[in-house]
């Protein structure tokens, strides 16, 4: 018999489906981005030719002896300018835009997207110094997608979340994801850890 817990994550997957099939699309660099008010959940896809990608597609951890592809199982779409787009950070905000704000031209101490980007671009093995300028640029290629979730649902706005991301390959999320490299987890969480302390 199915308990309470599961019938509430089974509701939260048919939110999911729902809302995941109704999104909008912006390309970062295009312009203003309509001013998202509601509860949404929402995707940053980026280009097969983005830095992040390339370094996610041939990461070298500190103790591999060869490079690991942590785009395995990562969700891609063809978008209408023809490229080629890879899914790699998942999340939810009760604001939208502020948090459509946060990523896109924030800082790495406002977004953890920002600080993830940071971390992957100063890892040891490329040693160069980055710049907020930098993910900025990185980001302004990318589509920013997003869907709204109903008033009612709002509540569930964590556990659907936590589906989503249990349920997709997102590397870019670290913080509890299951799906990703255990080895890429905790080199991340580590160099995330130094960039918060440097606050």
């Amino acid at each position: 018999m199915a308990t309470y817990k599961d019938l509430i994550l089974q509701h939260c997957a048919e939110i999911v489906n729902q809302v995941l099939n109704n999104t909008e699309r912006y390309r970062v660099g295009s312009g203003k981005i309509p001013v998202l008010k509601e509860p949404i959940l929402y995707r940053w896809w980026f280009p097969a030719n983005s830095e992040v990608v390339t370094m996610l597609s041939e990461w070298k951890g500190k103790d591999s002896k060869k490079p690991i592809n942590l785009l395995d199982g990562v969700l891609t779409k063809k978008f209408p300018d023809g490229e080629t787009y890879y899914a790699l950070y998942f999340g939810k905000s009760n604001k939208g835009y502020r948090r459509y704000i946060q990523h896109s031209t924030g800082n790495i101490h406002t977004s953890t997207l920002r600080r993830t980007i940071h971390s992957l671009l100063t890892d040891e093995e490329y040693n160069k110094p980055v710049h907020e300028q930098q993910i900025d640029k990185i980001l302004k290629d990318c589509y920013f997608e997003w869907a709204v979730i109903d008033k009612e649902e709002e509540s569930l706005v964590e556990c659907i979340e936590a589906i989503c991301i249990v349920h997709g390959t997102y590397p870019l999320n670290i913080d509890g994801n299951p799906a990703i490299n255990e080895t890429w987890r905790e080199h991340m969480m580590n160099e995330r850890g130094k960039v918060k302390d440097k606050k």
